[in-house]
């Protein structure tokens, strides 16, 4: 009985090494075949998040990579145009030149007029006619920046703070202005105590809020009472002979904020409420205009305009009826380009391309037709042919630049995969004397299981 016990353990012991050198060789198989070394979390689980992690910035280096080819190819585009533009000014210098001297005559000068009032057409043509894609490339409209103004709404008399506009009315007449960065905390009735005599023209009053809790005390001068803790300027339509004492001013906020007009062209844009809970915005020309149903604290998009706003949540029906929104151009703050795996500017390169047209180059109002015209005309396109260089000599920058990032890119590439192969990927030959190795410990404990599930036989045979 006790040799049987023990060959059975024998046969256990050797059943379970057999399991280990089929769990191994399984093991192998898979690594070989998968050419990784993390085929699942269980594999290696700080492994396989870091490199999940590498995986993803090679995926958005790539992206990056050709952005900044992409990006190449735009300012190619551009300096294409300007190329032409350049060979345009080369020319209208030599019929200046021509133009400015005595040989030629006022019919030849016609002529001469003709000819280059056809080229700047034609430069103003190539400038609002060159793009990449839907982007405009040399009209001054790549890369420049703009910004919103809001102006006073319906009531007649408003504010501008922070693109927020505040209403106010009152219950004296005089009342037509009102500037300053006034607070949220302005919402609300207020109250004008006067707390000094009338002297030498000016009235010193006092202003508080109608929990008492905000006051503060100004003296109006020549109309116009600033009170500056406050942020508040009011300035009076009529000369003020008496006291303004218990007036109120009634402020609240109609809160249109987070203005956004980047794609919208320059200009003036005025609001209208439509029926119901629609607001119209239109350009100042009315050629374009767009109505769409907004509601308090809620955004509106007018994106035939390129125009977007926030209204506030105590907007009411018609309280932005009659404001106007003025948008300007504030500089090339250039468009962006990305250029990296990461949200911020280290990521990006940003940039814009100078306008080229006439107007940009003061060449449009050059006149030919006469010889003192001539002589003016050639000064104006020297300084053309200077700017025309100067936004060239930005794109070659641009473009030496784009080509050192696209460098940087493909060695980051080559070396984050490395990195992200060093943790993965599988040692071929360390895995391959792996697997020879489980595979003959296989074979072996199966030979030896047998032996062991023969044993018993042998000891059976003695009876």
């Amino acid at each position: 009985m006790a040799l049987r016990i023990a060959n059975n353990i024998a046969a256990m012991n050797t059943q379970r090494w057999l399991g280990v050198a089929d769990a191994g060789m399984k093991k192998s198989l898979e690594r070989l075949s998968s050419g990784y070394r993390i085929n699942r979390a269980s594999d290696d689980a700080a492994g396989l998040a870091i490199s999940q992690s590498f995986r993803a910035n090679i995926a958005s280096f790539k992206v990056a990579s050709r952005n900044t080819s992409e990006a190449s190819s735009l300012l190619q585009v551009a300096e294409g145009g300007m190329d032409q533009i350049g060979n345009m000014l080369t020319r209208l210098k030599e019929l200046a030149t021509q133009a400015a001297s005595a040989n030629v005559g006022d019919t030849e000068r016609v002529k001469i007029n003709a000819e280059a009032t056809a080229l700047t057409t034609e430069i103003d043509r190539i400038a609002n006619s060159t793009k990449y894609g839907s982007s405009d490339l040399l009209d001054g409209t790549f890369g420049a920046s703009k910004e919103g103004t809001l102006d006073a709404g319906n009531k007649g008399e408003g504010v501008v703070n922070d693109n927020i506009i505040y209403d106010f009315t009152t219950t004296f007449t005089s009342t037509t202005t009102m500037t300053g960065p006034i607070s949220d905390s302005v919402d609300g009735k207020w109250k004008f105590v006067t707390t000094g005599a009338q002297t030498a023209g000016d009235l010193v009053v006092k202003i508080q809020n109608s929990a008492g809790t905000l006051v503060e005390t100004g003296t109006v001068v020549s109309k116009t009472v600033t009170f500056a803790e406050l942020g508040m300027t009011i300035e009076f339509g009529t000369v003020i002979n008496s006291t303004v004492n218990d007036d109120t001013v009634d402020f609240y906020r109609t809160g249109l904020t987070n203005v956004s007009a980047e794609s919208a062209d320059a200009g003036t844009y005025t609001i209208t409420d439509a029926a119901g809970t629609s607001i119209t915005l239109a350009n100042s020309a009315g050629t374009i205009s767009q109505t769409v149903d907004v509601s308090a604290g809620e955004p509106a998009s007018f994106d035939q305009l390129g125009i977007s706003f926030d209204v506030g949540a105590n907007y009411e029906l018609e309280d932005l009826n009659g404001a106007t929104l003025s948008i300007t151009d504030t500089g090339s703050a250039g468009n962006t380009f990305q250029i990296g795996s990461e949200n911020n500017t280290n990521n990006r390169i940003s940039i814009s391309i100078s306008g080229v047209g006439t107007s940009d180059l003061g060449i449009n109002a050059i006149d030919l037709s006469s010889a003192s015209g001539a002589q003016d005309a050639l000064d104006s396109i020297d300084g053309a042919v200077s700017a025309l260089a100067g936004a060239r000599g930005d794109i070659g920058a641009n473009m030496n630049r784009l080509s050192y990032a696209a460098a940087n890119l493909s060695s980051m590439i080559e070396n984050v995969q490395a990195a992200e192969s060093v943790i993965r990927d599988v040692d071929m030959a360390t895995e391959m004397t792996d697997f020879t190795k489980n595979q003959i410990l296989l074979q072996a404990g199966t030979a030896m299981l047998s032996q062991a599930n023969m044993s018993p036989q042998q000891v059976l045979a003695l009876f």
